[in-house]
């Protein structure tokens, strides 16, 4: 039998012995300290750096994806859980699902994951402690980016889990238990869900950076909602859940793409000398074919413009603490009850801001400097609909219209069934003009609702600096209109915004002026209609009738949420008109 100080040198060695940039015969370190429990103040620094490296080996191997080659030969390959069913985590022109895709619910109880649908266009540091979210993102981050993962509001979530992931390290103690999340209750509630006509949506979350701490195994990750998506399957319940999913661009932006693809289908089927019957009874030309390549483009054109749409946000560390604020904070028997009370409030605020990393704006902002590298919408909506169309003929068999777009069970198709109340038709040309008109009503009752909050209260009332970027550049504001003073402010300050995360402000309307092709106003009233409701949520005290966020996820169109945020804001306004004195 070897001793545990031989174990611990051979696995050292097993790990370490095939990296091509070590040196060879010198030997791995054993002035360390056998005995020294872990995190012990026997363990020296020397000796925890050794034990973190092995265990980030370790997990290395364990969450090495199949296809991939050991370290070395001398290490056993773990047949990890997460092996079983490979995740289609990239998207693609010409694609519009996402099958085995890691899905998180509001049962998790991950912090501002747990109360509401969460909208596409916001951002959030999240601290995963959990064990079962540390392993579903150790999965995820194993495999190469985009890193992506769907989040999925249930109703009546318990609240009896929000403790796994919510609370901060500094509040942990080691007697803390942090409970299991059972998949179970979330499976069930999930299928439930899916079998009622009305569908199933969640927001499809990238994670665009990441900090693993090994003192307590916590993740630190920054995420951005940046679409939303339909449930179609749950296709794996354990270890954690994943779903088959479908992008689901609005009406509109489906409906700009619809005659393009009903030609496409016309000139590929004219394309193909198969003999295949080129009539109405060809699955390639019956509106569930039709619907899905509109919807293929527009899921085109949104990858293309998500580079400018989403800029990246990055964890930033906080300035470190004063050694001796601890010491400084203590209560002494000396200390009047005014000096005890302002400690303790001091103490509690240092509490609060214990998280080591900075928080960042929850509205995401533009990328400025990308937008001039985006890709040209026609040539990019083109080669979407030409891969669409040879990925559905290949995936064509003998079988009826139906079968093409209901093999949800097969994991290797790429199709997803098309909703019963896809795009169907050509629409009128007032469709955007439509949304325009709304977008622009929406903005007057904005205006009119912060006049009437600052007499109320006042005091001026902020506006988030992403928000104003949205807004349209006209010659036809009300004279009295005050937001357009406020954005044309910050346009031509040049400045950057945002708390710890600085970006410089975008108006988006400037950016489209200087190249008109490379963006619609279309998918800035589309941001908008998401963006809007993080205003409206601070105002519910006032009693305003308002959706719920999972009300609003579930509108199929730009105009409908536009229109209702314009019915909310109408509301509040005559709530505070209501409060305003009247003058003699």
């Amino acid at each position: 039998h070897r001793s545990s100080s031989e174990l611990h040198d051979s696995l050292f060695d097993d790990i370490f012995e095939g990296e091509p940039n070590r040196k060879e015969n010198v030997a791995p370190p054993n002035n360390y300290n056998e005995d020294a429990a872990p995190f012990s103040e026997l363990e020296s620094d020397h000796d925890r750096a050794r034990r973190m490296e092995m265990v980030r080996e370790l997990q290395k191997v364990y969450y090495k994806e199949p296809n991939s080659s050991a370290s070395s030969s001398s290490v056993a390959v773990v047949s990890s859980p997460v092996q079983s069913k490979p995740h289609a985590t990239t998207l693609s022109y010409g694609h519009t699902s996402l099958r085995n895709l890691p899905t998180v619910t509001s049962y998790d109880g991950i912090q501002t994951a747990d109360s509401a649908a969460i909208l596409p266009g916001y951002q959030f540091v999240w601290n995963i402690h959990n064990p079962q979210h540390c392993h579903m993102f150790h999965s995820i981050l194993s495999g190469p980016a985009p890193w992506y993962f769907a989040h999925v509001f249930l109703p009546d979530s318990l609240s009896s889990t929000t403790t796994a992931t919510t609370t901060s390290t500094s509040e942990l103690s080691a007697q803390d238990e942090i409970p299991n999340i059972d998949n179970t209750e979330a499976y069930n509630d999930l299928q439930y869900e899916l079998k009622r006509a009305r569908g199933l949506y969640g927001t499809l979350f990238r994670i665009t950076d990441r900090r693993f701490h090994d003192e307590d195994g916590r993740i630190v990750l920054a995420v951005q909602a940046i679409d939303k998506i339909r449930i179609h399957n749950v296709s794996s319940k354990h270890p954690y859940l994943c779903t088959d999913v479908q992008l689901a661009p609005d009406d509109e932006l489906m409906r700009m793409y619809f005659d393009k693809a009903l030609m496409s289908s016309a000139s590929f089927l004219s394309s193909q000398n198969t003999g295949n019957n080129v009539g109405e009874n060809n699955p390639l030309s019956s509106p569930s074919a039709v619907s899905g390549a509109a919807r293929a483009a527009a899921v085109a054109d949104s990858l293309r413009c998500r580079q400018f749409e989403c800029l990246p946000i990055f964890l930033e560390e906080k300035p470190k603490r004063p050694n001796n604020i601890d010491g400084a904070l203590k209560a002494r028997s000396t200390d009047s009850n005014a000096t005890r009370k302002v400690k303790d409030a001091i103490r509690k605020q240092e509490q609060e801001k214990a998280d080591a990393y900075m928080s960042v704006v929850q509205l995401m902002n533009y990328d400025k400097f990308s937008y001039g590298s985006l890709e040209d919408a026609e040539s990019i909506t083109t080669r979407s609909l030409e891969t669409y169309w040879k990925n559905l003929a290949r995936a064509q068999t003998p079988s009826d219209e139906e079968d093409l777009f209901s093999k949800i069970d097969d994991s290797s198709s790429l199709f997803l069934p098309e909703s019963s109340a896809s795009i169907s038709s050509t629409p009128s040309s007032t469709s955007v003009e439509a949304v325009q008109m709304m977008e622009y009503h929406l903005w007057c009752s904005l205006d009119t609702m912060l006049r009437l909050l600052t007499m109320v209260s006042s005091a001026t009332v902020p506006m988030p600096s992403q928000l104003m970027g949205l807004l349209p550049k006209r010659d036809d504001w009300p004279k009295d209109f005050l937001l357009e003073g406020a954005a044309t402010s910050l346009e031509n300050s040049g400045g950057n915004i945002g708390t710890s995360f600085k970006s410089p402000f975008v108006r988006v309307d400037q950016m489209i002026a200087s190249n008109s092709s490379k963006y619609s106003t279309l998918r800035r009233a589309h941001r908008l209609s998401y963006v809007i409701w993080m205003l409206l949520d601070g105002l519910s005290l006032t009693g305003a009738e308002s959706p719920s966020r999972s009300d609003v996820l579930k509108m199929t169109s730009v105009l409908a949420r536009l229109q209702a945020a314009k019915l909310t804001i109408d509301g509040v306004n005559d709530i505070l008109k209501r409060l305003i004195p009247k003058k003699d």
